[in-house]
């Protein structure tokens, strides 16, 4: 996989730049992925997605580094750098997932999208797939996302999963919703996991 000729953090801001205000559900001005909320206890919430179209890549390395090459990686796909050459509309927030192949780092396409009606990938590594409807149990937090932060919010989760009778499916999720010029303290972070239903 190539690296990006672009230092990551313009790549990143010049991504979110180039939202466009397609829905009426935004954050910062960029589409953000719909939900509904089931319930909510705190800084929890217990969220419903519909199904939905991703661009994804699966990158090795620490979570800080696949994070930056993957969100370059896509980037240039939503850019133009794809069979059709047609820009894609950034949505918030940016996934990241471990898998036992890598971290998986994706972006949501705009809703009403599908695999077949997107443009093309013109690299192999870039995956268009559907994701089926889930419900994710949620934390937020903001600040910088440090691995101390995102551990501890994963405990609550899991302290507030059996607090609620919830059975928890997958791995963590990580959402960011900021790019890397945003002060800390204005950054929302979100950790979620899948739960069965």
């Amino acid at each position: 996989m190539r690296l990006s000729a672009f230092p990551t953090g313009l790549v990143l801001a010049a991504a979110l730049l180039a939202g466009s205000l397609a829905r009426a559900e935004t954050y910062r001005g960029y589409p953000e992925v719909p939900y509904s909320i089931e319930r909510q206890a705190g800084a929890f919430e217990l969220r419903r997605y519909p199904a939905r179209t991703i661009a994804e890549v699966v990158v090795d390395g620490t979570r800080f580094a696949a994070i930056n090459r993957g969100f370059s990686e896509l980037a240039h796909y939503i850019f133009g750098e794809n069979a059709a050459g047609e820009k894609i509309a950034m949505t918030v927030p940016v996934g990241q997932t471990r898998t036992d192949l890598g971290w998986a780092i994706r972006f949501t396409m705009p809703e009403g999208s599908a695999p077949e009606t997107l443009p093309e990938p013109t690299e192999s590594w870039v995956r268009l797939r559907r994701l089926p409807p889930e419900t994710l149990l949620v934390a937020r937090f903001s600040g910088r996302a440090t691995a101390e932060k995102l551990n501890a919010a994963g405990r609550e989760l899991v302290a507030e999963a059996r607090a609620q009778g919830l059975r928890l499916s997958g791995p963590a999720r990580l959402m960011f919703y900021d790019d890397p010029f945003t002060m800390p303290w204005n950054r929302r972070n979100e950790v979620a996991y899948p739960v069965a239903r």
